[in-house]
């Protein structure tokens, strides 16, 4: 065999090898989702720039029944949620999944299954962590530590047994750990049971002394988990940003511009997801131009572009929408009416406690020409039919899932959300007065008097 014909057979090799090897940068999904509520399921970026907007967000589509295979490049690793299942993604990985809301009952197979599988047992900051929001709080603090600082040593410990994960998530879980066991100390406070029966004065003076004494260990998870190479880790930035500005809790800390920024910048973020006032607006922009961090200058552009668009006197968005028998009904099949939309969901204790107040209204308007919707949010349909059988409903009853309409378009990133829209399904208030406001019907009747 001449030198020309082996050349050609090692090209012919090297090119087959080649096509049937996966991409060192590619990730490969596939498996189950259930109970979702939708076919179209968000995978949430949780880096820094995951807080400000969803542009390193992936949107993952699965048949009728939750399954779906798909792939993906990933240039580094990276956190992701996907509904409360936290995800940590690196290039490479093929894995065969089922999840739920449940975390529990997720399951994980293939390459990059074991740090998964590690944080299928994840915590919860808004729930105090460890304190597993209160049931792990015993009769006092001291006692109280004990429990999470064993919990905490055991999570560690499973950590540097942990086979078949880098050493890069080793730590960056490592330094999860001391964020959430900080975060329990911070918010036992909240749950303690020292301050049963006692005044407001008592309870202030034990919160100083509680204070004092927890600052020393603070101080001290402080200067571990606050660097900036931890920053895209969401329960680290939270617990340091939240804090920021307690002296007490920050002696012996480096602050540094990245993470001040990263706290201005939420403070932009804030008044955008509350206000469309113009000159609101144009001061936002303003404060944007001062920022350093591309990725969030970026999306924070992104954000203001899209308020923008929920003026007074823009064209009102559209939503998808399903009546409790299952037919979908677009928001704009109401034009030629005014709309008082009411967006909520059955796990929200203040969207709850706005309802009477709003049902009340539709009574008081009933023969005006403005009609009164409440548009659930929740991604179970099942749950929120469960919901309604539960009360008698005076307006009609919607549910939507549709991901661009409600929270891209709208901007809807809290609930309970009120909304008014003009006959022409124009925009009036993107952000109007709760039914509980007594201001509301000064809102509803300016709209019915153009």
């Amino acid at each position: 065999m001449n030198m020309k014909i082996i050349a050609l057979v090692i090209l012919f090799v090297t090119t087959i090898i080649g096509c049937h090897s996966p991409k060192v940068n590619t990730i490969h999904l596939k498996g189950q989702m259930a109970d979702m509520g939708t076919q179209e399921v968000i995978m949430e970026y949780t880096g820094v720039t995951g807080d400000f907007g969803t542009s390193l967000n992936r949107i993952i589509k699965t048949d009728a029944s939750g399954y779906f295979d798909t792939t993906f490049v990933l240039e580094q690793p990276m956190y992701f949620n996907i509904s409360r299942n936290i995800l940590y993604l690196s290039p490479g990985d093929d894995l065969e999944v089922y999840l739920t809301p449940d975390t529990r009952q997720a399951t994980f197979k293939g390459k990059g299954s074991e740090a998964q599988l590690f944080l299928k047992d994840r915590l919860y900051p808004k729930g105090g962590s460890f304190l597993l929001s209160g049931r792990n709080v015993r009769e006092n603090f001291e006692k109280t530590k004990e429990v999470v600082d064993a919990l905490a040593a055991f999570k560690l410990a499973q950590l540097d047994t942990l086979k078949g994960v880098t050493e890069l998530f080793k730590e960056n879980e490592r330094i999860r750990v001391k964020a959430n066991l900080l975060n329990s100390y911070l918010t036992y406070a909240l749950y303690n049971k020292e301050n049963t029966g006692a005044s407001r004065e008592e309870q202030r003076q034990w919160y100083g002394r509680f204070i004092t004494s927890v600052i020393p260990d603070v101080n001290q998870l402080m200067r571990e988990i606050t660097k900036n190479e931890y920053l895209d880790i969401i329960d680290v930035r939270d617990v340091i940003v939240y804090n920021l500005d307690q002296a007490e809790f920050m002696q012996g800390v480096e602050i540094t511009p990245e993470m001040r920024e990263i706290k201005d910048a939420l403070q932009v973020l804030a008044k955008l997801d509350s206000s469309t006032d113009p000159e609101v607006i144009l001061s936002m922009e303003e404060k944007t131009k001062s920022f350093q961090h591309v990725g969030i200058v970026s999306e924070l552009q992104e954000k203001i572009r899209n308020v923008k668009s929920l003026m007074t006197g823009q064209p009102a968005h559209e939503i998808i929408m399903t009546d409790v028998d299952g037919n979908e009904v677009l928001l704009s099949s109401f034009k030629g009416k005014n709309i008082y939309l009411d967006c909520w969901a059955t796990w929200c204790g203040p969207c709850i406690q706005e309802s009477p107040a709003f049902a009340a209204l539709s009574e008081k308007y009933k023969d005006k020409d403005i009609v009164f919707i409440q548009l659930s949010t929740d991604n179970s349909r099942k749950t929120w039919l469960s919901y309604l059988k539960q009360k008698e409903s005076v307006v009609p009853q919607f549910n939507s899932v549709d991901n661009e309409g409600l929270r891209v378009n709208w901007q809807i990133k809290y609930i309970p959300r009120f909304i008014l829209i003009d006959k022409e399904f124009n925009i009036v208030e993107s952000f109007a007065p709760r039914p509980s406001d007594p201001e509301i019907t000064e809102h509803l009747d300016a709209l019915l008097a153009k």
